[in-house]
């Protein structure tokens, strides 16, 4: 046997018509009918049932097909291998993020880590926390660059930091708290705030809700956005005030104001995650986040 009665045989089954299949193959329907009487013999058992109307697959051709496509995959699967090695791309990194906490660092991440393995991509894809989540443990992505909320619940991922920032009260420029340097998370109490739709996003829902529980009162939330964005244009229109890690200001305008909230600095975490199952480039990419953000002694 060869590939050549591999796919005359495939592309017979997939169109359980001579016709079709012998057009698709560029060859006379009597040949591609000789190859298949050939195989049926070879292999010692019937794989088509034929009449002057139809053909179909018998018990025995259908277990054929099922193995012989996962031999064919694998087969063209070691050949994209191959030529993307010759091409000079030796892997892949599918990496998950939150955009709005990576706008400015992950460029410099990729960048970083081209510099010193040209012949590896990385494949970024910005997802909501949720879906980051889900798609870890699915396998969809290989690693994943986040806030460090509730992944306590994971102790199965492996957990690298990478930098921390500070808790801050978003403010319009017309609002009373915009020219304090420093503000309490008690002095929100009264105040109406915006926060994220929890159907959306509730770990971003909680992050605001926790932190001012754990103060003794419930947020007065008054707006349910369904993006970070979206808050910021919410606060910009004065509808009220919300609370953001203070990287977030690079996606404000002018007029609002990032206002640090006493006794949250350094407290929000961004780390990358990733599990057992993570493939082989990734360490290469975990010693070049610590090479751009070494770690903390």
């Amino acid at each position: 046997m060869n590939l050549f009665q591999f796919e005359y045989f495939i592309t017979l089954a997939e169109t359980l018509s001579y016709t079709k299949a012998s057009q698709k193959l560029h060859i006379s329907q009597s040949t591609l009918s000789k190859m298949i009487i050939n195989l049926e013999h070879t292999i010692g058992s019937q794989l088509f049932i034929r009449n002057k109307r139809d053909v179909k697959l018998t018990t025995a051709g259908k277990i054929y097909y099922d193995e012989i496509k996962n031999i064919l995959d694998t087969y063209e699967g070691t050949i994209r291998k191959i030529q993307n090695m010759e091409n000079g791309t030796t892997g892949v990194i599918n990496l998950g993020f939150l955009g709005t906490a990576l706008v400015e660092l992950l460029p410099f991440i990729i960048n970083r880590f081209h510099e010193h393995y040209p012949t590896i991509r990385i494949n970024p894809l910005d997802y909501t926390y949720s879906k980051i989540m889900e798609s870890l443990f699915n396998n969809e992505i290989d690693i994943a660059i986040l806030p460090d909320l509730e992944l306590e619940h994971f102790p199965n991922l492996a957990k690298k930091p990478i930098f921390k920032d500070s808790m801050c009260a978003v403010v319009h420029k017309d609002h009373r708290f915009s020219k304090l340097d420093k503000i309490n998370i008690a002095d929100l109490k009264d105040e109406p705030i915006v926060s994220m739709d929890p159907k959306v996003s509730r770990h971003d829902s909680s992050l605001i809700s926790n932190i001012c529980i754990k103060q003794g009162f419930f947020p007065n939330v008054i707006y349910e956005a369904n993006s970070l964005l979206n808050m910021l244009v919410m606060v910009d229109c004065q509808v009220g005030i919300t609370i953001m890690a203070s990287h977030m200001k690079h996606f404000a305008t002018d007029t609002v104001r990032f206002v640090p909230i006493a006794g949250l600095e350094n407290s929000f975490h961004v780390v990358c995650v990733h599990n057992s199952t993570t493939n082989e480039s990734v360490p290469k990419l975990l010693a070049v986040i610590d090479e751009c953000f070494p770690p903390e002694n």
